[in-house]
């Protein structure tokens, strides 16, 4: 029979609990290492980070001390520790400011560190102005004139503020306008020995008799300290025109008597006391060469160099035997220029001749080249081994020996070696991060390439301190007013992006010499032809007769040409056609 199911019938099992789960030690120990470990990668970055920051800060403190007692090497080994264990930290980039600017090591390495730190937190006013001196001299002038124009107007007019826009103008090759903030900057503490004296001695060279005669009154209070500001100012004394011979004699009881004298700065008084008393200025410097050999006081390369500036050639020849100075290389160069001095040439090829000098025998060559240009009329062989100097000179980066060999171009005529010379040592200075010997060369370069009118070295000095100095407004007005005179790469001349003819820095009335912009457009739209552009601006050009002989002569030939042919005559007549490039007198020609 089929199997049935009666509920009714069968045994009931009585309901029960369900057991407990049990969770066992092993289960338990496998869920909390996880858990740990989970925590642990949770956690390992932030505590690593922590641990290196706080060795990084370990090591950025053991750079502390050690740049405070110049030890550089450890200082650097434990930097170098410092930036591989935390190189963003705020303590470990301080670390590597103080560093780099007690140490003046790296100033293109200090402007990033600078920046970098900005990153972390706002500059303070000192490290704003560090960061802006430090850029300056790793030749970013354009990024140090951001900096500066940044700063708030309570810092940027105040000492620290004026001079960095002195050191500004100076990189970018405005001599004047960068005396006047220095000036202004040296008026804010006066209470500075060395800041006062800086003040009296710009006040000796003022128009004003007054302020003259009172600079000089207070350069006499300055030389009676006991500082080096005050042997600086017997020094400029000694060197003043109006020096009487009472006064002169004063200085030396004041150098004599000062704890810091030398012999340096004895020679400088008796320097005046030969020039106010020339029939004594043997005995004197006799005097002074017993003095010296009895007292020995000072070097001999001191008392020889003294002698030969002051052209006492017989003195310095018995100082320095022919056969001692064959061993010193300071001594050496002394006796040449004695020697060329008393125009003794050929005894002075015969020295310059001699096996294993002691000086470099690039700086023989420029020797003999003065040698021969005396020695031989025609000159062909010293301008032969002049040419030779500078090519020599460029190629090993010898800056010394290219200013060496340009001075000297020019003392003997040769213009276009001058201006390549300079030209050389333009490069070169920029090359090494010397910005104010490259832009010095450079316009040196392209004044005697103007000159010359040579408008090919003048276009390419031009062109290179334009790049060396972008934010300068007046390289880049004369690159484009060069290129636009000329006729020459005219497509890469954009006037639509000439800066506005304002001052430099409004506050401080700073204003520097420029091409007006709308001479340069005018030229422009007349190399396109655009005559209506043209007149429209030369209508609004100011005051042309200010301007400089050649962009003058342009105006007066553009004004012809614009229908004002009495204005640009008026304008043209007073023109010296000798100053001016070719390119220039061919608008002068237009406008006569």
């Amino acid at each position: 029979m089929a199997f049935q199911f009666d509920s009714e019938s069968q045994q009931k099992i009585p309901e029960q609990a369900p057991p407990r789960e049990r969770i066992g030690k092993f289960s338990l120990l496998v869920m909390g290492g996880f858990g740990m470990l989970l925590l642990g990668l949770f956690a390992w970055h932030p505590v690593t980070r922590a641990a290196r920051a706080a060795l990084g800060r370990k090591n950025a403190k053991e750079a502390n001390e050690a740049t405070e007692a110049k030890d550089w090497t450890r200082a650097y080994q434990a930097l170098v520790l410092a930036r591989q264990r935390a190189p963003e930290d705020e303590q470990v980039l301080l670390a590597w400011v103080a560093f780099l600017k007690a140490s003046g090591a790296d100033a293109g390495g200090l402007a990033q560190t600078l920046q970098t730190l900005k990153k972390q937190r706002p500059l303070t006013e000192d490290e704003e102005l560090l960061l802006g001196r430090s850029l300056i001299a790793s030749g970013k002038t354009k990024d140090a004139r951001a900096v500066y124009e940044k700063l708030p107007a309570q810092q940027s007019t105040r000492q620290a503020g004026l001079t960095l826009l002195s050191d500004i103008l100076s990189a970018e090759g405005h001599a004047k306008e960068a005396a006047e903030a220095a000036r202004r900057a040296a008026a804010q503490d006066t209470a500075r020995p060395e800041t006062k004296l800086q003040m009296v001695t710009q006040d000796l060279t003022s128009p004003m008799a007054e302020v003259r005669k009172d600079a000089y009154e207070q350069l006499w209070k300055l030389a009676e300290g006991t500082d080096e500001s005050s042997l600086e100012a017997v020094s400029r004394l000694a060197a003043h025109p109006f020096l009487t011979l009472p006064q002169a004699r004063r200085l030396l009881e004041l150098e004599e008597k000062h704890p810091l004298k030398s012999l340096k700065d004895r020679l400088q008084v008796v320097s005046a006391l030969m020039r106010l008393q020339p029939e004594q200025r043997t005995e004197l410097a006799e005097a002074e060469v017993r003095r010296f050999a009895s007292t020995k006081r000072g070097t001999r390369e001191e008392m020889a160099f003294w002698l030969m500036r002051e052209n006492l050639n017989d003195q310095v020849f018995a100082l320095v035997p022919r056969d001692l100075a064959l061993q010193s290389r300071e001594l050496y160069p002394i006796l040449v220029q004695a020697m060329a001095q008393a125009k003794r040439w050929e005894e002075l090829k015969e020295l310059l001749k001699i096996p294993r000098p002691p000086v470099p025998a690039i700086l023989l060559d420029l020797a003999m080249v003065e040698v021969l240009s005396h020695l031989q009329p025609d000159m062909r062989e010293s301008r032969h081994l002049l040419e030779g100097t500078v090519v020599n000179a460029a190629q090993a980066g010898d800056l010394n020996t290219l200013n060496a060999a340009a001075t000297l171009a020019e003392k003997l005529n040769f213009a276009d070696i001058a201006c390549q010379a300079y030209k050389e040592a333009g490069l070169q200075a920029a090359k090494t991060g010397q910005s104010e010997p490259a832009l010095q060369n450079l316009q040196k370069s392209a004044e005697l390439a103007l000159r010359a009118k040579d408008t090919g070295t003048l276009l390419e000095a031009v062109r290179r301190l334009h790049e060396l100095s972008p934010s300068s407004v007046v390289f880049a007005d004369r690159f484009v007013y060069l290129r636009l005179v000329l006729g020459v790469e005219m497509e890469t001349v954009d006037v639509g992006s000439l800066t506005p003819q304002n001052e430099l820095n409004a506050a401080l009335h700073v204003k520097v010499e420029r091409i007006p912009a709308p001479l340069l457009r005018a030229l422009s739209a007349y190399r396109l032809g655009d005559r209506e552009e043209m007149q429209k601006q030369l209508a609004a050009l100011p005051r042309a007769e200010t301007l400089p002989p050649g962009p003058r002569a342009v105006v007066a030939g553009l004004l012809t040409l614009a229908g004002k042919p009495d204005r640009g005559f008026q304008m043209a007549e007073k023109i010296s056609g000798t100053v001016l490039l070719d390119e220039e007198m061919v608008f002068l020609k237009r406008a006569l």
